[in-house]
C-alpha cells in the first residue's frame, strides 16, 4: 500500500478492482465518499458482481471473473494511443527510457529465454545494456525500439476495447467510457488511486496484476503522489506491522531470506545489495549490509562477531526454488511433508483460498498448535468433514485422522499492550486496558515459555542444528514474560554503549548497532516511545 486510507480524499479519480470497500472496508471507505464530495472525485468500480461499492460508483462496468490483468493491459493500451501519459515524470521516475538488451523478445504468450524442460525462465536477455561505470543506457527521447518504452507499447498493442471487451464479456464502449475517467489523471493537477483487496491478493496471478497496476500509475504519474498510488486495502488492525516484520516470507525490514548458494555474509550481501541503475540516482537499500549486520546483532548479541560473520550461518538458507509463503507452505503439507505447524493468531482455514484443500492439508499433520483467543475453524478443522473428503479423496478420513491439536488460550487485542502500525503505517502504540481471563496468556509469555523449553530440551538432550537456537540472544529482564517496551527498543536499535538510536542512518555493519528492524529506527529513542505521542496537527494539509 503506497499511500494510505485518509489520503484517498486527495484523489479526483478512485479505481477499484479485486475488493468491495464499501461492504468490508466501510470505515475507510468514508474517505472515498468524502473524495466524491469535496473534490467531485469519480468512482469507478469494475468487477464480476454489481455489488455496494458498484451501487455508488460513477460508473460500474461488469466483467468476468478472472479477466482484471486483460481490462489492465487495455488501460495501459488506452493511456499510450491516446499520449495520456504524464511524460515528464515517465522520463524522470520510471525506467521507461532504460535500454533492453539485444535479444529480448515475445512470442505466442512467452518471452524469450523459456526452457519447455524446466517450466521456468533464463532471464539474462531481459537484462539491461550497462555502460562502462555500471549504470543502464537511456534513450531520453523514449524512441529506441530497445527502449522499455517502445517494448511496453509493442506489448500492450494487442490490447484493444474490441480485445479487452471479448475476453472481459463486457462492451467496448463500456471499457472505453471507464478509461476516459481513469486515464483522466495523467496530469500534473490530478491524481488517481486503485484500491483493491483479496480479489487480486489471493488471485492465482496476483503478483501479475498488481505489477501491470503499478505500471498503469506510473505511465499516469499517480505513484508518489498525494491521492494516488496502488493500495491493498487492510483488513486487520496490524497486517502492515505483520509485513513489517518479515511475517511473510522475508527477514524483518523486507530483507531477503538467504539462500543455498549465499553461504558467506559477503556473497549474501553482495547479490542483495542493489547498485544505482543511474548515476545519482536515490538508492537507500545501498545501505542493506548496515540493516542486516544490526539485525544479526540483535538476534544473536555477543555471539555474532565479525570472526563468525556476525551470525550470518545460524539462519536458514532456502533452495534456489524455494517459497515459504503460506500458500507454498500447505501445498507441502498436503502433500506430506511437514509434521506440524503452529498457527499463531492466523486462521488459515478461514483466510484461505482453497478451504477443502486446507482442510484436507491439516489431516497429513502429526501435531498442530493454535493460539488464538477462542477455537478457530483452524483448531476445530477435523469437524469439518465433508468438504475435504468430497474434494481431496487423498486425505485422511475423520476417524482416520491423527493429528493432535493443542489450543493455547491467547489473549485478545484489548488484553495486551504493544504496536498497532495501520494502513497508514503510523506505529501506535496502546496499552492493555485488562487482564486476559483464565489461563490465558499473551503472546510474549506464550513465544517465552515456547522458547524457553524447546532451548532447555537442546541443552539436555542435544539434536540436529542446535547452534541456532543456542546462540540466540534472550536478555529480557523477565525471560519469561518479556515486556513489549523491552522488545520494542530492541527493535528500534542501539549502539554499543547501549544509547537507543535516533534514525537508520546511525546503523552501522561492523557490529557496533543492534537493531530488529531498520524500518523502526526512531520509534523508541533516547527521549521514549514515539509511538506513544498522541496529536491531531496535520501540517501538510492533506488530511494526515
Amino acid at each position: 500500500m503506497t499511500n494510505g486510507w485518509t489520503d484517498v480524499q486527495n484523489a479526483d479519480v478512485v479505481l477499484v478492482m479485486g475488493g468491495n470497500p464499501a461492504e468490508n472496508h466501510p470505515v475507510g471507505f468514508r474517505v472515498v465518499i468524502e473524495a466524491k464530495r469535496n473534490r467531485k472525485a469519480k468512482l469507478v468500480t469494475i468487477d464480476p458482481r454489481f455489488n455496494r461499492t458498484a451501487a455508488v460508483s460513477d460508473c460500474y462496468v461488469p466483467i468476468r471473473a478472472g479477466t482484471d490483468i486483460a481490462f489492465l493491459g487495455g488501460l495501459i493500451h488506452y493511456v499510450l494511443t491516446h499520449d495520456l501519459y504524464q511524460r515528464d515524470y515517465v522520463k524522470l521516475h520510471t525506467n521507461a527510457s532504460f535500454l533492453i538488451k539485444e535479444g529480448f523478445a515475445f512470442d505466442e504468450g512467452l518471452f524469450s529465454g523459456w526452457d519447455e524442460s524446466k517450466k521456468a525462465y533464463d532471464k539474462s536477455t531481459w537484462g539491461y545494456e550497462i555502460d562502462a561505470a555500471g549504470h543502464a543506457k537511456i534513450d531520453e527521447t523514449l524512441e529506441n525500439p530497445r527502449a522499455v518504452f517502445q517494448l511496453m507499447k509493442k506489448h500492450y498493442s494487442r490490447y484493444t476495447p474490441e480485445v479487452v471487451a471479448s475476453i472481459c464479456g463486457c462492451s467496448a464502449a463500456d471499457f472505453e467510457k471507464a478509461a476516459a475517467i481513469i486515464c483522466s489523471t495523467g496530469k500534473p493537477d490530478r491524481q488517481g488511486t486503485i484500491l483493491y483487496a483479496l480479489g487480486w491478493t489471493q488471485h492465482s496471478h496476483s503478483v501479475q496484476l498488481i505489477h501491470t497496476a503499478a505500471m498503469l500509475q506510473l505511465m499516469l504519474g499517480n505513484i508518489g503522489m498525494p491521492g494516488g498510488g496502488v493500495n491493498a486495502q487492510r483488513g486487520h488492525s496490524n497486517i502492515q506491522g505483520a509485513t513489517d516484520m518479515g511475517a511473510w516470507n522475508s527477514l524483518p525490514g523486507y530483507l531477503r531470506m538467504p539462500r543455498a548458494s549465499q553461504q558467506k555474509l559477503a556473497t549474501y550481501l553482495e547479490e542483495t545489495t542493489p547498485k544505482p541503475l543511474r548515476p545519482n540516482s536515490m538508492n537507500y537499500w545501498s545501505n542493506t549490509p548496515k540493516f542486516v549486520v544490526s539485525l544479526l546483532k540483535a538476534y544473536y548479541g555477543d555471539n555474532a562477531s565479525k570472526q563468525n560473520d556476525f551470525g550470518y550461518d545460524f539462519l536458514p538458507k532456502l533452495g534456489e526454488t524455494d517459497n515459504y509463503s503460506w500458500g507454498y507452505i500447505f501445498d507441502r503439507m498436503y502433500g506430506g511433508e511437514i509434521e506440524g505447524m503452529i498457527a499463531f493468531g492466523m486462521n488459515p482455514v478461514a483466510n484461505g483460498p482453497n478451504t477443502p484443500k486446507m482442510l484436507a492439508a491439516l489431516r497429513k499433520l502429526k501435531w498442530l498448535i493454535v493460539a488464538d483467543c477462542f477455537e478457530t475453524e483452524t483448531a476445530g478443522f477435523w469437524k469439518a468433514k465433508s468438504l475435504a473428503e468430497k474434494y481431496y479423496p487423498s486425505a485422511p478420513e475423520a476417524a482416520g485422522i491423527n493429528t493432535e491439536v493443542f489450543l493455547l488460550p491467547a489473549a485478545c487485542f484489548a488484553e495486551k499492550d504493544g504496536a498497532f502500525v495501520n494502513s497508514s503505517r503510523w506505529a501506535q502504540w496502546k496499552n492493555a486496558a485488562l487482564d486476559p481471563p483464565g489461563e490465558a496468556l499473551r503472546d510474549q509469555d506464550i513465544i517465552a515459555r515456547l522458547f524457553l523449553k524447546i532451548r532447555e530440551l537442546y541443552e539436555t538432550e542435544g539434536g540436529t542444528a542446535p547452534r541456532p537456537l543456542l546462540s540466540m540472544a534472550w536478555n529480557w529482564q523477565n525471560p519469561l514474560s518479556p515486556s513489549l517496551s523491552e522488545v520494542a527498543r530492541e527493535i528500534n536499535g542501539r549502539d554499543a554503549a547501549g544509547k537507543q538510536l535516533a534514525t537508520f542512518g546511525a546503523l552501522a555493519d561492523d557490529g557496533s548497532t543492534a537493531c530488529g528492524n531498520w524500518v523502526y529506527t526512531g520509534s523508541f529513542t533516547e527521549a521514549g516511545n514515539m509511538m506513544a505521542r498522541r496529536g491531531q496537527d496535520d501540517p501538510t494539509g492533506l488530511g494526515l
